[in-house]
């Protein structure tokens, strides 16, 4: 890692403790930074920062069955919707299966302070959120795998 991304990561870190956030397993390998963060003890999503890059992308991934594609495909304009309304970019792979729905967001180095972190953080936060509910209402109908968020303990 370079000087220059060491002070980003140092500078990003500590605006994520400021704003009560806390980034745990991280890594560095490589030239790439990763990281899991978490309020309130809830999985929000992984930081990761490429030396390469000029800015820090937050992501999270949802999992589903190959046998759910029926349920996915049902829902994936809703999906895209929530994704564009908050400024978020996603990205589908699928294999023999599994079915993974990433959400990803970025915020660059030049633009990293306080107030731009928070605001894209909460951005990121609620698109998930809504993807969240979309499963939530129709629980009984698929089993989704997803990280464990508490929409009610965010806060």
């Amino acid at each position: 890692m370079t000087e220059q991304i060491k002070d980003i990561i140092e500078r990003m870190e500590a605006i994520f403790g400021e704003l009560g956030y806390y980034i745990f397993d991280k890594e560095e390998i490589d030239e790439t930074y990763e990281g899991s963060f978490k309020k309130n003890d809830h999985y929000l999503g992984t930081i990761y920062i490429e030396n390469e890059s000029n800015f820090i992308e937050f992501a999270n991934t949802f999992t589903f069955d190959i046998a759910e594609e029926s349920f996915f495909k049902k829902h994936l304009e809703p999906m895209l919707d929530i994704c564009y309304e908050n400024g978020c970019y996603f990205n589908i792979l699928e294999d023999e299966e599994e079915i993974h729905f990433h959400v990803f967001s970025k915020i660059y180095f030049s633009g990293l302070n306080v107030e731009s972190l928070e605001d894209t953080l909460e951005d990121f936060i609620a698109c998930n959120q809504e993807l969240e509910l979309i499963f939530e209402i129709e629980e009984g109908e698929t089993n989704i795998d997803s990280e464990d968020m508490d929409r009610e303990n965010l806060e």
